[in-house]
Parts: structure tokens; sequence; C-alpha cells
């Protein structure tokens, strides 16, 4: 699946974006500074043994994971605000 998060220049919801993934106890596979804004380019995660990816450009940010991953993950951001 893959979601819409919020567009490059949305700094708050980037933040919150953050937020959630630390909720959610996913952890980066690569080392790189999670700050906002986000880096450009694929950030591939982990929760427990699924993967996912954050994506990245100069327009937009965007999920790309399981179903379930990503719905977790909306509703765990949708919590934070």
């Amino acid at each position: 699946m893959r979601a819409a998060i919020c567009a490059r220049e949305d700094y708050e919801t980037q933040g919150r974006l953050l937020e959630a993934l630390a909720r959610a106890g996913a952890y980066p596979e690569d080392e790189f500074e999670l700050e906002v804004p986000l880096p450009m380019g694929f950030l591939r995660f982990r929760v427990g043994a699924e993967l996912f990816d954050v994506f990245s450009d100069a327009w937009a940010v965007e999920l790309h994971g399981s179903d379930e991953l990503v719905k977790h993950l909306l509703a765990v951001m949708a919590e934070a605000s």
C-alpha cells in the first residue's frame, strides 16, 4: 500500500510522522538523522519483522508498505494530532 502523507514543505506533519514511527517502534535500517525535514529519497524502516519505506522528494512525503502496517501508522499519526 502507498499513502501520501504530506507536501514536502509541511514540516508539522513530518514531525507527526516521526512521532508515529517512534510510537509504533519503527527504527531505520540505515544510519541517518531522523529530523524534519526528512532527507530526500527512500528511507527504509523496520517494525518487528516488517519493512516499509518512507519516500520523500521535492514535492511530497509518502509511506510504502503492507496494507496493515501503513494503516496502523496512519492511525497512530491521527492519534498524535
